[in-house]
């Protein structure tokens, strides 16, 4: 009986956003179709250049819109507040004062983040949670088109336009899918409805989150917390996430050794596993190793290109500068470009949103500079 609900759950979900589709097409047909040609008529805006321009722009507030979604009704489903970003700009929940702090995730435009409420006969709300920023976005995209159609004004080509770059990120997020192998917010949900070790994965994650945010160091919690069942594919990106999490917990136990084994799980699924998640992976084997036998041929062999570029990407990602003083201390036994990192590591900590994490990375760092004056 329990299969058969949720079954028909996924598969009116699914109507739901088939709906959503069809009813964004017939509207783009029915006004859209019109108002290109109005619009060439009575405006020199519309130029490809010019369309493009605005769509980037409008695209931006729309993932601020989004985002804004998903912090609306994450408050109605019951949710508190972690953090909001937008680009780096991140503002986080510290003990009900709002701060401004500096966080990027490579790929990714924005988020927001909040800690889920205790679980309720093993269960939690994250229907309206993921499905907020949707909504939001097909709610300012119908008011766009209200505007142009209704209001008359030179400037309706930028209403216009805003509207498509909103129903694009309805289209892109309303619809389960998989972009660049992430799955996107319609594909959260389906997933969790038909699955209870995705809803699962899903509530650690941002339970664990949201208290590291609080400042509680991941090797307080339980290592079960982490754990994941044998024979699971470790590369759905829940389940990686898990294990980077279990990762994690040795890594601020100091324990290298079984933190290299829990690493060592998801070798065999690196090529499935999505690029930012496998970045991670590499850029923390290459920390062990420089920590461990210092090979420089397996440095050398997994510092490539590709990498270098995702580490001076993702600066804000306090990890990333640890590992770079860990090459400068043990690789190129450069004392004075790791102290400079070190300093840096202390600098990123103050701005970091996730304070737990951000004690743990000083720590590291201080074992570090221990090294360096040994």
């Amino acid at each position: 009986m329990k299969k058969k609900k949720k079954f028909f759950k996924a598969i009116i979900f699914l109507m739901v956003c088939l709906c959503i589709g069809f009813f964004i097409g017939f509207i783009s047909d029915v006004f859209f179709n019109d108002a290109i040609n109005t619009y060439m008529e009575k405006t020199n805006l519309f130029t490809l250049p010019s369309f493009f321009l605005l769509f980037i722009i409008g695209y931006l507030i729309q993932i601020i819109i989004h985002e804004g979604g998903h912090l609306i009704f994450g408050l109605i489903s019951g949710y508190s507040f972690v953090s909001f970003r937008v680009g780096s700009f991140t503002i986080i929940n510290d003990n009900g004062k709002l701060k401004r702090k500096k966080f990027n995730i490579p790929g990714t435009g924005g988020q927001c983040l909040m800690m889920p409420p205790e679980l309720k006969n093993g269960t939690f709300p994250f229907i309206l949670y993921n499905l907020g920023g949707v909504i939001m976005n097909l709610v300012a995209s119908i008011l766009g088109i209200l505007v142009a159609r209704n209001v008359n004004s030179p400037f309706n080509f930028i209403w216009f336009v805003f509207s498509i770059s909103g129903i694009f990120g309805v289209l892109t997020n309303g619809i389960p899918m998989k972009i660049g192998g992430i799955a996107n917010d319609a594909y959260n949900i389906l997933s969790m409805l038909k699955d209870k070790d995705t809803r699962q994965g899903f509530y650690i994650q941002l339970r664990v989150n949201g208290l590291q945010s609080q400042g509680i160091r991941i090797k307080d919690m339980p290592l079960d917390t982490f754990e994941v069942k044998d024979g699971s594919d470790l590369s759905n990106p829940l389940n990686t996430a898990l294990r980077l999490m279990e990762f994690n917990w040795y890594l601020d136990n100091m324990d290298f050794e079984n933190g290299k084994k829990s690493l060592d799980t998801l070798l065999p699924y690196l090529d499935k596993i999505i690029p930012v998640y496998r970045n991670e992976i590499n850029c923390e084997r290459i920390f062990l190793e420089l920590v461990g036998d210092c090979d420089k041929d397996f440095i050398d062999n997994l510092y490539n290109k590709n990498l270098r570029k995702y580490i001076k990407i993702a600066k804000f990602m306090i990890n990333k500068t640890r590992i770079l003083m860990a090459y400068e201390t043990f690789y190129n036994d450069d004392k004075h470009k790791a102290m400079e990192y070190y300093k840096k590591i202390y600098k990123l900590a103050d701005k970091y949103p996730i304070k737990g994490e951000a004690d743990m990375e000083l720590m590291l760092a201080d074992w570090i500079k221990a090294k360096i004056n040994c």
